[in-house]
């Protein structure tokens, strides 16, 4: 069991409690292990192996990739083979059963990662072929005979992704190619290359990076084609971006799809580590602040840094520190208790990280009163991770005045 902050006074689980996952029959931990990071700021399979075994003994059985990994990326592949290198050991020396332990992971339509088939174009719309190729290519890399939760990493009409939260139609504010319009034949047709991997490749599948339009769609066109409607949606969902409740939570509430969401500490801002004098950013010893993702690449995924974010980001570690928690914990014990939550991703690349995050799901219940704070700093600077109209006019923030700064800046 994961050592408490003595001044914690909240009822404590004794171990990692396991819940049916959303319509699945999957048993899971309520935190997924997230992997994205191994391969780049995590540069020795040691180190990965050593954060999946502290995850298994804490109690986690649930564990989350993508052939697109890690990131930022250079040409996928490399995680999902760390962690099959891993699972062929585990499952040998009995340190995990493999029908107990399940894996997700995802086919990205940029093409990273996945097999070149001869005269594919790059990238592609999650055709028949490809998904086939990218779903077996990933089992081999990770040496299992099934995956259990198989995502389609984004989106491939022209919607907005990654940090945009209003709809621009004609791919504007979108980084990654698109392919489509959205159209019924678009959805249906995905729908059937899904259902060509339910021959024992795959239990269930999952969408991710979606929004309220997407998840209906996909969910009318399984009911009409008799497929199995997608299991639940991955994406980007924190104190700082709560867009999934306003863009996503409907639907997926009418159609019995759960969450299993990312970026619940913000790409690691809510830490409270990147923050002016923080004593967070000396909590890994021999893992400098400059080693961290906002220091070491400053352009990976910026929308997490935001001087915006990094307000928010000081008033919730004031939250934290007032009852007794770190910032990280007070982040991931609130993600865990939204009402539409399966899972959540965290993310790590040390094993002092995979503790206190782990450590965060055994608290029951935030008291109504701190969730009603939180709501009320929600109220007053909603989704600082996220920009509207104007990325610049956020990521410049010069309402805040001159002393505001970003993440990789502080």
């Amino acid at each position: 069991m994961v050592e408490r902050l003595p001044s914690l006074k909240y009822v404590a689980w004794p171990t990692l409690p396991k819940v049916k996952f959303g319509t699945s029959d999957m048993m899971v931990s309520e935190v997924c292990g997230g992997t994205m990071m191994w391969g780049t700021f995590n540069q020795e399979e040691k180190m990965a192996h050593e954060q999946l075994d502290a995850m298994v003994r804490l109690g986690v059985n649930f564990i989350d990739t993508a052939e697109l990994y890690p990131v930022p990326p250079v040409e996928g592949k490399l995680t999902e083979e760390w962690i099959g290198n891993w699972l062929e050991k585990a499952i040998a020396n009995g340190t995990v059963k493999r029908e107990k332990f399940y894996i997700a992971t995802k086919a990205n339509p940029s093409n990273v990662g996945a097999p070149d088939l001869e005269g594919r174009k790059k990238p592609w719309g999650f055709d028949a072929e490809s998904l086939m190729a990218s779903c077996k290519a990933s089992l081999a890399r990770m040496r299992c005979q099934y995956i259990d939760l198989y995502y389609l990493h984004w989106p491939t009409r022209d919607t907005p992704i990654f940090g945009c939260a209003s709809f621009f139609s004609g791919g504007k504010e979108r980084p990654m190619p698109h392919f489509d319009k959205g159209t019924m034949a678009d959805f249906e047709a995905q729908v059937l290359a899904v259902k060509g991997l339910d021959a024992g490749l795959i239990k269930h599948w999952a969408l991710s990076n979606e929004n309220n339009y997407g998840v209906a769609m996909f969910c009318v066109a399984c009911d009409k084609l008799g497929v199995p409607r997608p299991v639940c949606i991955q994406n980007d969902y924190s104190l700082t971006n709560r867009t999934f409740e306003s863009d996503g939570y409907e639907s997926c509430h009418r159609f019995g799809v759960v969450s299993c969401h990312y970026g619940a500490l913000a790409g690691g801002v809510l830490t409270g580590k990147y923050l002016r004098d923080s004593p967070y950013a000396k909590k890994d010893p021999g893992r400098s602040l400059s080693d961290c993702r906002h220091k070491a690449k400053p352009g990976f995924q910026p929308r997490y840094g935001f001087k915006t974010t990094m307000e928010a980001a000081d008033r919730y570690r004031a939250i934290a520190e007032r009852i007794g928690l770190t910032p990280t914990e007070l982040a991931l014990a609130w993600a865990k208790q939204r009402p539409f939550v399966g899972s959540v991703i965290i993310g790590s690349t040390t094993v002092r990280q995979v503790e206190e995050c782990v450590g965060a799901f055994l608290i029951k219940e935030l008291p109504e009163e701190v969730m009603k704070e939180i709501d009320e700093i929600h109220e007053e600077r909603p989704n600082p991770s996220m920009h509207y109209a104007l990325k610049d006019a956020v990521e410049g923030a010069k309402w805040l005045g001159t002393s505001a700064v970003s993440a990789c800046d502080a």
